[in-house]
């Protein structure tokens, strides 16, 4: 039985199986994980919007807060009352000089109370040598107040923004510098400010700063971050405050979302560790890895269970059958389960028993009718054939033949030794070739010599081929008897051989002209029907013992010789071990 097809390769059915669930289950797993990950991005982009306009939020705000502030600087130093100050101050009259003066303090009062981040708000006027604050009142120069925004002024930086140690001041000039405002910003609440949109994450940190003052101010007192931040931002267009960024920064990745506050002319900057920002989605990435390690268990035990519930039992019934082709029948296949594999394994155990007995049975039958067709076969000795032979060497020894008479003797001896002998049913191939020459020998004395026979040697390689008694000689007697029976004409056997691989052929032929077509076309209908042919004599008794023994391809084919009269081919097909 061929199991495999030659150069492929082997699959059994449980591994088909599983890959066939593994083919389904993939796209299912990918599936799940592409929906995971376009979730999971979604939700990500989502809370980094959000974060963005949190800060967005608030940085407007801040933005529209000094602006507001710097807008009533402008209007406070485009006011008449100030200008007038400033062009007349040195030729007022004391009276006009205290009120335009004190509309002056009012209007200081009145920024400082519209904002809370405003802490103080001034003014100096050159024509008067005097600055007149909210904190300070009407003060002389040189004071505190002018010397700290003259030198402010001194150094050159963008316009309206100054910073001195912890104090922010808006300051504004006019008038050819004959007129300065200033605004005093809270760095406490600028500092809040900062800290309220910190709040929005609890790892997170806001400073203001630009690329030529550096940070500004901060919520953390750890300047590398925010340095590097700063230095990452200004890479970009710092005004594009509408895209968030992560990035790198001392090997922590950071969310940077950035808004330039135009008011002040610099950036408000938010950096939050990407951990947290992403924490919320951290159990739905565990939840990802814990589905996909989920799925390759269940791919593991569903093939493991496969294995264990079709791949065991199905190979044990296939070594079983593999057993059985060598003809091992003495096979019980047990079953732990009550399955359908318990049905198959007893229906294999009764079968197997039914066929061994069947075989045994069989067997025995047949082996015996073996026998007894050759015991048979072997008691079929002809009278004429013996009184003829004895007769033979009568006249031989009557005449003074004795060397005839002596050699007919001895073949005649070796011939009913050979057919009368209990024995080993199988012979020598070329001593059964060598029988069937001498009663050829003995048949062309007993015919006077008017029969003779022509032989073909027989290869070396027939000296280890064992063959059936009695397989030969049975047809050679077939053609003295019924070949040459009351024919006067010169009558010829030729007797050829050929030994090849599993292969042993025999031809006899005669040129006898009594044998009819119909009773050939007869003769091959009764040898084809095989052992159904129940004639136990001659030809279909060796065709019978060479089928039972090696199969329908071996037995006896006859057809019309060449030389007009029978041809018979003997054939018998082996297996190389058994030579």
């Amino acid at each position: 039985m061929k199991l495999l097809a030659t150069g492929k390769v082997k699959w059994f059915v449980y591994q088909k199986v599983v890959i066939v669930f593994i083919v389904f289950l993939i796209p299912l797993i990918s599936m799940n994980i592409w929906v995971n990950y376009k979730g999971m991005s979604f939700t990500k982009n989502t809370i980094l919007d959000s974060s963005l306009a949190g800060a967005s939020f608030y940085s407007k705000q801040l933005d529209k807060e000094i602006y507001f502030i710097r807008n009533q600087q402008l209007q406070f130093q485009e006011d008449k009352n100030i200008q007038k100050l400033s062009f007349r101050g040195e030729s007022l009259e004391k009276y006009e000089e205290v009120e335009l003066i004190g509309n002056a303090e009012d209007l200081l009062n009145r920024i400082i109370a519209s904002s809370e981040y405003v802490v103080n708000a001034g003014i100096y006027i050159k024509s008067l040598g005097k600055t007149i604050s909210g904190k300070t009142g009407v003060t002389a120069i040189p004071n505190m107040e002018y010397e700290k925004i003259s030198s402010l002024l001194k150094v050159k930086q963008k316009p309206s923004f100054y910073r001195s140690g912890d104090a922010i001041f808006l300051i504004e000039t006019g008038d050819n510098a004959e007129l300065w405002s200033y605004i005093e910003i809270s760095k406490g609440k600028l500092l809040e400010a900062l800290n309220q949109i910190a709040t929005l994450y609890q790892e997170s940190e806001v400073f203001l700063g630009s690329n030529e003052l550096g940070n500004i101010l901060s919520t953390t007192d750890d300047q590398l971050v925010s340095t590097e931040v700063l230095r990452l931002i200004t890479k970009q267009d710092q005004f594009n405050s509408d895209i968030p960024e992560i990035n790198k920064v001392n090997g922590k990745s950071y969310f940077i979302a950035h808004n330039f506050i135009s008011s002040l002319n610099l950036s408000l900057i938010m950096y939050v560790n990407q951990n947290e920002i992403t924490r919320p989605l951290s159990q739905f990435n565990t939840l990802l890895y814990a589905s996909f390690v989920i799925a390759i268990v269940v791919m593991i035990l569903y093939s493991y269970s496969v294995n264990l519930m079709i791949h065991r039992p199905l190979s044990k019934l296939v070594k079983t059958f593999r057993m059985v082709e060598t003809d091992n029948l003495d096979l019980v296949i047990e079953s732990k389960t009550k399955d359908e594999f318990y049905y198959i394994f007893n229906s294999f155990n009764r079968m197997a028993s039914r066929l061994k007995r069947s075989i045994e049975e069989n067997y025995e039958q047949k082996i015996a009718l073996q026998h007894s067709q050759l015991k048979q076969l072997q008691s079929q000795i002809n009278p004429h054939f013996l009184y003829n032979s004895f007769f033979n060497i009568y006249m031989m020894c009557k005449v003074g033949d004795s060397d005839s008479a002596a050699e007919l003797s001895q073949k005649l001896g070796s011939y009913y030794q050979y057919i009368t002998r209990s024995g080993a049913d199988e012979v020598a191939f070329f001593k059964e070739y060598q029988h069937a020459l001498d009663y050829c020998e003995i048949q062309c004395i007993r015919f006077s010599n008017r029969i003779s026979f022509e032989y073909e040697e027989i290869p070396v390689l027939a000296n280890a081929i064992l063959v059936p008694r009695l397989i030969i000689q049975p047809i050679v007697e077939n053609v003295f008897e019924h070949a040459f029976e009351d024919d006067s004409r010169q009558g010829v056997v030729y007797i050829g051989a050929e030994c090849e691989e599993g292969k042993v052929i025999i031809t006899i032929e005669d040129n006898g002209n009594l044998l009819k077509d119909e009773e050939i076309e007869y003769l091959q209908k009764k040898l084809a029907m095989g052992l159904k042919q129940v004639e136990k004599t001659g030809l279909i008794n060796v065709n019978n013992r060479l089928q039972l023994k090696y199969g329908p391809d071996s037995g006896l084919f006859v057809s019309r010789s060449k030389y007009g009269g029978l041809r018979v081919e003997l054939i018998v097909k082996y297996e190389s071990k058994e030579v």
